[in-house]
């Protein structure tokens, strides 16, 4: 869905990270028997965005078989407006925990398949279009990567997408999501890599020019349930972001846990994803299950964003409301993108998944509304 308020167009989303397959077809087959069908019970009728998910695997297939993908969309309206790349295997596997960051920036196989993502989604886009590619934060902080190694093959990231824009004329930005434990893990750490490491490292290598070039092709995925997580306020997250004057290339919408300490969390203790748990005053385990903390929990676990509470265990539902508003407000991002990757190993589910993401479009639809934007055919 697109919506406009004045001049600010922002579009609205769900990662298709929550489906499982890791090829092409698995892609096309999640358009026709989720997207399609959302889009006809939301009664849209005109252009529909997507938010892709690609895998390594799915990346290449699309790039070879570019037409199949473009005619998919094409055929129904669907816009491909961003594509969640963070995860480069199987990211329904038995076991992902830390392996979905791997590989990170410090191997070339990230920057492939990152360029990859975006030579897609330039192709099946029109001329103009400014698209994002959402990326892991750099690396998983306990590996403890070279900060000049990671850093230059972003930098050399920068100059491969600009070729792309060249080339298609459609725009990719991509798009760094700080998350807990990673290397970059909160907007103020975000804030001073970029200002620090990031910024000087592009000046040497590009030289004037360089701070413009930089944010015109890099910025931040603003994931709402990895700042909550982190006891971050969302609004001045969001401000932290925008006085720095690094991009927010979309806003990931999801609720984390919050309990009154991990016992209360036991059930949403599970063998396929990391769920890491910070307490307020900052004590914090790097997974749910490796550990007892007391006093307010707050647990790195997506949930939808229409629930108060799963399972007996409240959400962050009101910090995720907090700061989609702020997001709205000052016209901060053109993508909200709503993320609950979590629905095959979630608890006490309700209904089925399409009943879920209508709910959740529908509490993102209320938001938009009450903000004063308008559908955008």
């Amino acid at each position: 869905m697109f919506w406009r308020r004045g001049e600010h167009e922002v579009s609205l989303c769900y990662s298709m990270n929550v489906h499982p397959g890791e090829g092409l077809d698995d892609v096309l087959r999640d358009l026709s028997e989720t997207v399609v069908p959302l889009k006809r019970r939301l009664g849209v009728e005109g252009r529909f965005a997507v938010g892709l998910r690609l895998a390594n695997r799915a990346a290449e297939e699309a790039v070879a078989r570019i037409e199949e993908l473009q005619v998919a969309l094409q055929s129904e309206q669907l816009i491909a407006i961003t594509v969640n790349a963070f995860p480069f295997g199987d990211f329904h596997a038995a076991r992902v925990k830390e392996e979905v960051y791997r590989p990170d920036w410090s191997h070339a196989s990230r920057a492939v398949y990152s360029l990859r993502a975006a030579v897609a989604l330039a192709a099946v886009n029109k001329k103009g279009t400014k698209v994002s590619v959402s990326t892991v934060p750099l690396s998983y902080k306990e590996w403890a990567p070279s900060l000049n190694a990671v850093t230059n093959r972003v930098l050399d990231m920068i100059t491969a997408y600009q070729g792309v824009d060249r080339k298609s004329v459609v725009r990719p930005m991509l798009a760094l999501e700080p998350e807990p434990f990673c290397l970059l893990e909160t907007a103020r750490e975000t804030v001073d890599y970029w200002r620090n490491h990031l910024m000087p490292a592009a000046r040497a290598k590009y030289g004037r020019g360089a701070e413009e070039l930089v944010r015109t092709y890099l910025g931040v995925c603003f994931d709402t349930c990895h700042h909550a997580v982190r006891w971050e306020d969302g609004a001045e997250a969001i401000d932290l972001y925008r006085d720095a004057g690094i991009p927010i290339a979309k806003a990931q919408l999801s609720s984390a846990l919050e309990a009154d300490g991990t016992a209360a969390l036991a059930p949403f203790a599970e063998e396929r994803y990391l769920h890491q748990v910070v307490a307020e005053d900052g004590r914090a385990l790097h997974d749910l299950g490796t550990g007892e903390l007391e006093g307010r929990v707050r647990c790195h676990f997506h949930v939808p964003i229409h629930k108060d509470e799963v399972a007996g265990v409240a959400t962050t539902r009101a910090d995720m409301l907090a700061s989609t508003r702020h997001l709205l407000a000052t016209e901060a991002t053109n993508c909200l993108e709503i993320e609950t990757y979590t629905w095959d190993v979630l608890p006490l589910r309700e209904g089925d998944l399409l009943d879920s993401l209508e709910a959740e479009y529908r509490c993102v639809i209320d938001e938009l509304e009450t903000a004063g934007y308008a559908t955008a055919l």
